[in-house]
């Protein structure tokens, strides 16, 4: 392999269904790239395109994808699982090996070999708008034991895993996809808290990811993605990480000059450079430091030696086909409706909640338009099963706010918005009795555990949560999930 083709292995650029085409690929894949990262897709689409891009690459090309909620996170005929946080509220780390190992079965059938998961953030920034209910909890041990469990299902079924994002991204309250985070902590408040899930961990996942935050405790003058002293000094050099360490996608707006980033980010330590807007001028920028000798071959070799070690590893579970059947599976998508009783949360007051104990019910979500209800299946389920929903909240007996705030890249906010508060505000003046059901973020009780009646937390919106949801305040069955984050009301006291 030529020096071009050894520096291209590299770069994992983005496949992006419906943006990317496979001549663009090709062309990549004629640089010499190691990999990709794939981006939506139909089931048909992500199976073919990787067939033909594996048989156009004289080198093993390695797929990833952000499947942390499973491949129906990104493929509609696949199975979307609950977030991390739903899972967390079960208290059953077995059940994130479940997730896992539905995820991996689906992943080694369409031929994804890694998966960027788990995320083993601590969710100790309620403002935090990326990471929240991606996070298992805001406690170090409650994340590692469940990041682990779900490692060995990933590792069942030799699926790559990636823990991320090192060395931390739970406490900062903006996007690193829009904008640098910044974490203002000493290294002791580091150890006890943030790095704690990674220590644990380092041995068991294949790869680490690097977040683009800016931390002074570890470099004054680096961000984390280019710093030499939180790659290789804290994660390689201390705590003995021997795997594939990885950026986060060069192209967040984290990052203002990727093919600068790219290059430091090799230098400080990264085998593998994610996602870059242009791979064809990161390739050149790399090139260009070779001939500069700012980077050097045994460098090169280094990195492409820890990637064979995956590729070895994924080899050893290609000997057989895989049965495209099983993606999205009822096997699989019952796996939610099963568990979904045990991540519900009662926030307060289970036993008044209970929508049989009133006659008039009026459902309210903020800017609702008559025909589109965010939480048009707990709805229905009410609807269908005898409850009848008002149109008037003046004659209500029981107000039940549904709330729907999750974290999602590039939108830069989790909490509501202020217009969305008023209409919440207004309702709370009329002085009923609230129910307050949160459809996602459990962080909206901050500011209404002290203005409403009873709590509800479901910690998202899939269709399983919400009937789960709605069969809990009938009665029908007990939700037994437990807060895995410590809410604090608006009067300071914390839950």
């Amino acid at each position: 392999m030529d020096i071009e083709n050894k520096i291209a292995r590299l770069i994992y650029p983005e496949y992006r269904f419906g943006v990317t085409t496979v001549k663009d690929a090709l062309n990549m894949i004629e640089m010499g790239v190691g990999g990709f990262c794939l981006y939506g897709g139909s089931l048909g689409e992500v199976v073919e395109t990787i067939r033909i891009l594996r048989d156009a690459s004289k080198t093993p090309l390695i797929f990833a994808a952000d499947y942390e909620n499973g491949l129906g996170q990104w493929i509609k005929e696949a199975t979307l699982l609950p977030a991390n946080m739903a899972i967390g509220a079960t208290g059953k780390p077995e059940f994130a090996r479940r997730k896992a190992e539905i995820t991996a079965m689906e992943s080694e059938a369409v031929g994804v070999d890694w998966v960027f998961a788990p995320v083993v953030d601590l969710a100790t920034n309620h403002s935090n708008p990326i990471v929240n209910l991606r996070a298992f909890s805001d406690f170090p041990t409650a994340v590692q034991d469940f990041a682990g469990s779900y490692i060995s299902g990933l590792d069942s079924f030799n699926i790559l895993s990636c823990i991320k994002h090192f060395p931390g991204h739970g406490d900062t309250s903006v996007d690193s996809h829009l904008t640098l985070p910044e974490i203002n902590k000493n290294k002791d408040e580091l150890r006890e808290l943030e790095l704690k899930p990674f220590k644990s961990l380092i041995n068991k996942t294949d790869s680490v990811m690097v977040g683009h935050l800016k931390i002074k405790a570890l470099d004054e003058l680096n961000i984390t993605s280019f710093s030499k002293k939180t790659i290789t000094d804290l994660l390689i050099k201390e705590l003995g990480f021997k795997g594939v360490t990885i950026t986060d996608a060069l192209s967040m707006k984290a990052i203002s000059d990727e093919s600068y980033a790219g290059v430091n980010a090799f230098l400080a330590g990264a085998d593998i450079l994610l996602v870059p807007e242009n791979p064809f001028k990161l390739h050149s920028a790399l090139m260009q430091a070779l001939s500069d000798e700012k980077i050097n071959l045994a460098m090169v070799d280094r990195a492409l030696a820890k990637q064979d070690l995956m590729v070895r590893k994924r080899a050893i579970s290609k000997k057989t086909p895989k049965d495209i059947g099983v993606v999205g599976c009822k096997q699989h998508r019952n796996f939610t409706s099963e568990i979904a009783p045990r991540c519900l949360t009662w926030v307060k007051d289970r036993e008044n909640a209970l929508l049989r104990n009133y006659r008039k019910i009026f459902y309210f979500e903020p800017f609702k338009t008559e025909k589109d209800y965010a939480g048009a299946y707990f709805a229905e389920y009410l609807r269908n099963n005898g409850i009848q929903l008002s149109q008037d909240m003046q004659n209500a007996d029981l107000v039940v706010v549904g709330s729907f705030s999750k974290p999602k890249a590039y939108s830069g906010k989790i909490n509501l918005n202020e217009e969305e508060k008023r209409e919440i505000e207004k309702v709370l003046a009329a002085e009923k009795k609230t129910l307050f059901v949160s459809f996602g973020s459990p962080f909206v009780f901050d500011e209404y555990l002290d203005k409403v009646h009873y709590g509800l937390c479901c910690f998202g919106d899939m269709k399983e949560l919400q009937e789960a949801a709605a069969r809990g305040l009938l009665g029908e069955t007990e939700l037994s999930g437990t807060m895995p984050v410590e809410l604090k009301s608006a009067s300071g006291t914390k839950t």
